[in-house]
């Protein structure tokens, strides 16, 4: 029987297939992660910008006074019809590429200049709009052209509180806090990047674990049934024989729990356990269980207890044989057989099931006969599984 693997072992016999996950890849998965938040920051933008476009159109029409009223209008109707053209780019396709930074500039100058208009033909009260537009220029340009379209900003800002007759205080007020929004946005989104680049990794992180349990259950699984295999390559002939049985028989059922554990990673329903127990019985075993999960220690250990008692209902009893496995508070496993009743010897297999019941499970054990017409029922009650 070869030996159990290693987590070394595991992780070079995993690790062609894996692809490096997590490691060689981290530059290419920030940069798809950098173009994700920059698109779901285009997004919102979009949304923000028919708000805006509404307040602005509201504004206009109640502020009858405004000079080049009309000007302004068709000039927010222009600015409508851009922010559907820009909803309608394949931003997610173009982000990344030349043609979609060109697009981006275009956007971002177009903002600028129409908040820069409506401050300067509409008045002070739009200038609200700043604390929007740079903020979002900021987010969705990256690199250099962040730095530039923040110096354009800066600048546009400087030349229109120049043109408007706002005080020195005013003005550098406005500025400071356009400015100071600007680097909540920024030191906002930075964390929020971060943080999603974390839950990313935690992530991959999360299915190289996995994938190497699997790996491990699955050579766990081989490794006991070639271990049950060979036991009964040398099984003898007699009485003897049936120790080699019974151990043959816990070697495989401790391997189903690990092939369970294969197909369901880290928790084993009850149900199927049994019922992979109970398959290869010579009688006909009638199957009863809850939809019940179990965490690997625990189905290995009721694992083992079904089997000893199956194999204890098929030695010193009689059909019917029927196998409950019911959840609630307590969780119960009954095996009831139609065999006659009193005391039953208390070999190997019921004494190891005491003891795996009451040390293993926290639970108690009970054998007895269930009278009338005959039959004996074992019966192993444990807390339920969390």
């Amino acid at each position: 029987m070869s030996s159990v693997p290693s987590i070394e072992n595991l992780t070079a016999a995993a690790w062609p297939r894996l692809g490096a996950v997590g490691y060689e890849r981290v530059e290419g998965e920030d940069a798809s992660l950098e173009l994700r938040f920059r698109f779901a920051a285009l997004q919102v933008g979009f949304w923000l910008g028919w708000a805006s476009i509404v307040v602005v159109l509201v504004g206009l029409v109640v502020d009858v006074s405004a000079q080049h009223r009309w000007l302004l209008i068709v000039a927010t109707l222009a600015a409508a019809a851009g922010n559907t053209v820009a909803m309608v780019i394949p931003w997610r396709e173009w982000l990344a590429t030349r043609r979609g930074s060109i697009l981006l500039d275009l956007w971002c100058g177009g903002l600028i200049a129409f908040v820069a208009l409506l401050v300067v033909e509409a008045g002070s009260n739009f200038a609200l709009l700043l604390f929007l537009a740079v903020p979002f220029i900021a987010v969705v340009q990256i690199g250099r052209r962040r730095g530039l379209w923040l110096v354009v900003s800066g600048a546009t800002c400087a030349v229109v509180a120049a043109l408007l007759p706002f005080s020195a205080g005013a003005t550098a007020m406005r500025l400071s806090l356009v400015a100071a929004a600007v680097i909540v946005a920024l030191v906002l989104s930075r964390t929020i990047r971060r943080e999603a680049a974390a839950h990313k990794r935690a992530a991959e992180r999360a299915d190289l674990e996995r994938t190497l349990s699997r790996e491990a259950n699955h050579r766990i699984k081989n490794d006991l049934q070639a271990a049950a295999d060979l036991l009964l390559l040398g099984r003898p002939d007699g009485s003897d024989a049936a120790a080699f049985d019974d151990t043959a028989a816990r070697l495989r059922s401790i391997a189903t729990v690990h092939r369970l554990l294969t197909e369901a990673e880290d928790r084993v329903d009850g149900g199927s356990l049994i019922r992979s127990i109970t398959a290869t019985a010579p009688v006909p075993v009638v199957v009863d269980a809850d939809e019940i999960n179990f965490d690997a220690a625990t189905a290995q250990k009721l694992g083992i207890i079904a089997n000893e008692l199956v194999t204890n209902a098929l030695r010193h009893g009689a059909a019917p044989i029927v196998v409950q496995l019911h959840g609630g508070e307590q969780t119960r496993l009954r095996v009831e057989d139609g065999g006659a009743g009193g005391e039953r010897t208390a070999g190997f297999g019921l004494a190891l099931v005491e003891r795996m019941a009451e040390h293993g499970l926290g639970g108690r054990f009970e054998l007895r006969s269930l009278g009338g017409d005959g039959g004996m029922r074992a019966e192993v009650v444990f807390p339920a599984a969390p």
